[in-house]
């Protein structure tokens, strides 16, 4: 009978937890990241193969399984699709916390941090290399013609790529002179264009193929040589044409022999992607494709009805990284022709793949990161926890959310706040970039189902009232006894 009493009295305790629990559940049903505590509890030692001794003290654990992913509209939230945590540091303390709840702002200084304002850890942008026409290696609010953005995804890193100008289409002006790579200032905005969508073109070819082998492009060159030019051309009748591509070049006398020859080449440097000069010693008309990687057939060149000796020079298409900077490199080249400045940055990441976890804060303003001269961005992020700012049509690595996870998740120590601390049981926070998504302008919501939380507390509840008429009964039995002894 005594143990009866001592019995229901531990189921009390037991039933009381379970209530404990279930209504903090119930309470944290709408936290952002809150996981569900679960209550078990164990039977007590057995007497010689007789009753048990009531119930044991209760094991409260957290449930980590995915909770239901919210969409906010909100740049700066994010969700865990899969195994992880985010990585948080407290400024005061340095000490690293753990959590699911992705609901982060912005601090005024740029850093990336959550509600309770610790640093949001991961990984910083690092600028790769700069091209620039001057010293400049950032981008200011003169360079206001937009050239390139790329995000290149390799093996080993991930890098945006953004070029920018100055407006060249106020700065261009005739160039050179006739016979000798004349170009009219048309021709050179002109140029500019064909090389700005032949470097994208390429970064194109790099995104889909990020990996290819590195080969630098060449220019396709061709030399035509007018042996007897001079006899050829000396009336009014008298001709020198080709077919460059489907372009018919024509050229009738004009003057003299030199002056046609030089007016020729001049028609053909006024193509687009184009440039020609004239030797009069050699009598040799060269023909320089500007676009590397980039052949085109000249075809039918004829001074009246004599053919010149050609020599053609092929281009080397190229691939990969090497290709992509040729084609910058001749873009560079056109806008400075056309007095403009040029500036090409590329910055990135190293892949997530990495074997320990290396962390730091992430600025998201440009100008602390070296990007840019003047803020004004908005902000998203890849699935692979990568944060981009977007400024105009230029899209910029920021850097990259980290996110960790555990041999032994459920040795973590709760700290309150949806944070969580690592023990010396849980293990050392090791690399989750590859085990999971992160979901971009979303949350995760708790993972506590309601309806299942009332079940579990009716329930305790329900045990709570059967331990007690336990009590009550030994008490009652217990009342007999006295009295049968007594009387």
């Amino acid at each position: 009978m005594i143990s009866g009493l001592y019995n229901g009295l531990s189921g009390i305790f037991a039933s009381s937890s379970a209530v404990n629990v279930a209504s903090n559940n119930i309470a944290n049903v709408n936290n952002i990241g809150h996981k569900e505590d679960q209550i078990s509890f164990e039977d007590m030692m057995y007497k010689n193969g007789s009753y048990g001794k009531g119930v044991a003290n209760e094991i409260i654990q957290k449930s980590f399984h995915q909770g239901g992913i919210k969409d906010t509209s909100n740049a700066y939230d994010f969700a865990i699709q899969g195994k992880g945590f985010f990585i948080v540091t407290d400024p005061e303390t340095n000490e690293s916390y753990y959590t699911r709840a992705g609901n982060f702002q912005e601090s005024s200084d740029g850093t990336l941090i959550n509600n309770e304002g610790f640093t949001v850890m991961g990984l910083q942008t690092q600028i790769i290399s700069t091209t620039s026409s001057n010293d400049t290696v950032a981008f200011g609010d003169t360079y206001t013609k937009h050239l390139a953005s790329s995000i290149i995804t390799q093996e080993d890193r991930t890098v945006s790529i953004n070029a920018k100008a100055t407006d060249y289409t106020k700065t261009a002006t005739d160039v050179g002179i006739s016979g000798q790579n004349y170009k009219s200032a048309t021709s050179v905005i002109s140029d500019v264009e064909a090389l700005k969508t032949n470097y994208n073109e390429k970064l194109k070819l790099l995104e889909s193929n990020p990996n290819e082998v590195s080969v630098a492009s060449t220019f396709q060159q061709t030399n035509l040589t007018y042996s007897n030019y001079n006899n050829e051309l000396t009336n009014s009748n008298d001709f020198v044409e080709l077919y460059l591509g489907t372009n018919l070049v024509r050229q009738y006398f004009d003057t003299d022999a030199l002056t046609t020859m030089n007016k020729f080449a001049d028609k053909i440097s006024d193509l687009q992607g184009f440039t020609s000069s004239f030797d009069s010693a050699t009598g040799t008309l060269t023909i320089d494709n500007l676009i590397p990687g980039n052949n085109t057939k000249i075809s039918s060149p004829v001074i009246n009805s004599s053919a010149p000796i050609i020599e053609v020079i092929d281009a080397v298409e190229g691939s990969g990284l090497a290709m992509v900077e040729s084609a910058r490199d001749a873009l560079n080249s056109a806008v400075q022709l056309a007095n403009a400045e040029f500036l090409d940055i590329q910055n990135g990441i190293p892949a997530p793949n990495q074997a320990t976890l290396s962390l730091e804060s992430i600025n998201l303003k440009l100008t602390n990161i070296g990007l840019a001269s003047y803020n004004d961005t908005s902000l998203s992020v890849s699935d692979d926890g990568i944060l981009l700012l977007t400024q105009g049509t230029n899209t910029y690595i920021a850097g990259r959310v980290s996110t960790a996870y555990f041999p032994d998740e459920q040795s973590l120590k709760a700290e309150g706040s949806n944070l969580y601390s690592a023990t010396k049981a849980s293990g050392e926070a090791k690399n989750a970039d590859t085990l999971n998504e992160v979901v971009s302008n979303s949350v995760e919501v708790s993972n506590i189902s309601v309806s299942t939380g009332l079940q579990k507390l009716l329930i305790a509840q329900r045990a709570f009232e059967a331990n007690s008429k336990s009590i009550t009964t030994s008490d009652e039995f217990l009342k007999t006894a006295i009295a049968l002894k007594t009387s």
